[in-house]
């Protein structure tokens, strides 16, 4: 039987190599922006002052004022770059963004998050959102670019289902048929199984 000792560096050595997995999938899984809010506070690398500047971003982002949205996600990013928080604080631009309608602003954030982190949690969660602004431009072929990576297991669903999305706006309602019945598929389910099962039964495409 392992003594108490054995189990606590069993543990830490076990959070040292699977710690980072395992935060990025509480932050992917926590619902929306605002669950960033608990993952953010409990990182202990991250500057106090940036957190100031976050939580003033959030409650920004809760009443839509722009203005200090603009104001305390660009401090983050010009002066605390290298932390998470620049990251979330192009997240909440790119919300902003979408919101005032400035799709091409939103998109410009969005890929900069992808440059930045690359292909990891983040980045797939920032593709995916790229792809759906690049939709909203009616610019389906580029959303399609976007979302040909290798996608891990957990955004599969997601994916799968957008790119249906972007099938059945170029009509091509096979291929959309095709995407929305992989989504169907994938685990983790769907988050709208029965507005997914909705959108293929208005194709009308059997088999």
């Amino acid at each position: 039987m392992e003594t108490d000792e054995e189990q606590v560096e069993k543990l830490k050595q076990w959070w040292n190599e699977n710690g980072r997995a395992v935060i990025a999938g509480i932050v992917i899984g926590l619902s929306g922006l605002f669950g960033y809010r608990y993952w953010v506070d409990m990182h202990e690398a991250a500057a106090e002052a940036a957190s100031v500047h976050f939580t003033k971003m959030v409650t920004a982002l809760e009443t839509s004022d722009s203005a200090i949205i603009d104001l305390q996600a660009n401090i983050l990013i010009a002066e605390y770059s290298d932390t998470e928080y620049a990251i979330l604080a192009r997240f909440a631009l790119a919300r902003n963004f979408v919101e005032n309608g400035e799709y091409e602003k939103a998109g410009h954030e969005l890929e900069q998050i992808i440059g930045s982190v690359g292909e990891n949690p983040l980045g797939f969660l920032a593709r995916n959102r790229l792809a759906i602004v690049q939709l909203q431009l009616a610019r389906p072929e580029q959303a399609l670019a976007t979302l040909s990576v290798e996608i891990p297991p957990a955004f599969r669903a997601a994916v799968e289902e957008l790119k249906g999305d972007i099938y059945a706006s170029l009509s091509k309602n096979g291929e959309a048929a095709r995407a929305y019945r992989k989504a169907q598929g994938e685990i983790p389910a769907p988050a709208n199984a029965e507005f997914l099962q909705q959108k293929l039964d208005d194709l009308g495409t059997a088999g």
